[in-house]
């Protein structure tokens, strides 16, 4: 009786929860602020579609149908880990050391990151793909570039791969916001370092959103900028 009664407990045993993340290395501190010397990038709660915004990993089986996976979920909230994943990137390539953070007390130029996911497809043994509006905008200025990317990354099979395109595909969109940031600041110092009533009237700033240029991603980004005031 004992044997048979452990035999169906293993049985009946849930199989185990495997959680996945879209970070690379330890995760910055929650303030969604980190700092260079010079400026802070502030990247803001990130909007997901309704159908992804779970733990639980959301896998596409047709063009209609999706699969909600119990056993296979996102080390934290799917918003939270594209959000860690995107001031962790940008802070890098932006030249933002680490997490460092900037007391309230001082004074430096702040540039706002808003993230709008419009979709998050996950097609399991295919490809991963995010559609995604970001814009970025200067604390001190009303200018704002928006940007619209679509990436596309291939991925075998297995959830694990799943993860991994997304993580990729997440690194291509954080490279473009840098360049945008990087952009702004060296806009802002040029116009610092201008000559007051030099030149009358100042002429307006020229940027657009970058496209992914590495031949190693897959991504087919679709940029389409214009500047809001």
């Amino acid at each position: 009786m004992t044997v048979i009664g452990l035999a169906v407990l293993t049985a009946c045993a849930s199989p185990p929860t495997r959680f996945y993340t879209l970070g690379t290395d330890a995760q910055p501190t929650i303030t969604g602020s980190t700092a260079s010397r010079s400026y802070r990038i502030d990247v803001r709660p990130v909007k997901v579609p309704a159908a992804v915004a779970r733990s639980q990993l959301v896998v596409q089986t047709n063009a209609t149908q999706v699969q909600v996976l119990e056993d296979d979920r996102w080390a934290s909230s799917l918003p939270d880990e594209i959000r860690y994943a995107l001031i962790a990137g940008v802070s890098q390539q932006a030249g933002a050391p680490g997490a460092k953070t900037v007391a309230r007390g001082e004074d430096v130029p702040a540039y706002q990151v808003a993230v709008d996911v419009q979709r998050f497809e996950s097609w399991p043994g295919s490809h991963v793909l995010i559609d995604v509006v970001w814009n970025v905008r200067a604390s001190a200025d009303v200018e704002t570039l928006t940007c619209h990317s679509v990436v596309s990354e291939p991925v075998s099979d297995g959830y694990q791969a799943i993860a991994g395109g997304h993580r990729r595909a997440i690194g291509v969109v954080a490279t473009q916001i840098a360049r945008v940031v990087r952009a702004f600041a060296a806009s802002a110092t040029d116009s610092a370092l201008k000559p007051t009533g030099a030149s009358g009237k100042a002429g307006k700033r020229t940027m657009s959103c970058p496209h992914a240029t590495d031949a190693a991603q897959t991504a087919a980004d679709r940029a389409v900028p214009h500047l809001e005031e």
